[in-house]
């Protein structure tokens, strides 16, 4: 169905299609690679709950506070809290 999707949008739309032509710096070998920002953004989300949930875990057993007060704190103060607590 995703295919299916991509290909009427690609129709309709032929700039839609994000493709990057790179070149390997090590051998100089030229190619082309799709770019999905979907996939791309859902990765990345995907990365920062990740290590959100890491950072609630280490501050709660490390100072015994709640999730609610670990995300309430900044991304700076958490950070800085985490680093404390790592010594």
């Amino acid at each position: 169905a995703a295919a299916a999707v991509a290909a009427a949008v690609e129709s309709l739309d032929p700039l839609a299609a994000i493709v990057f032509a790179l070149t390997c710096p090590e051998c100089g070998t030229a190619f082309e690679t799709p770019f999905d920002p979907p996939a791309f953004v859902w990765q990345e989300l995907a990365a920062v709950a990740s290590r959100l949930l890491w950072e609630v875990d280490q501050l709660a057993r490390a100072y015994g506070w709640p999730e609610a007060d670990i995300l309430a704190l900044s991304p700076l103060r958490r950070r800085a809290y985490l680093e404390i607590a790592a010594g």
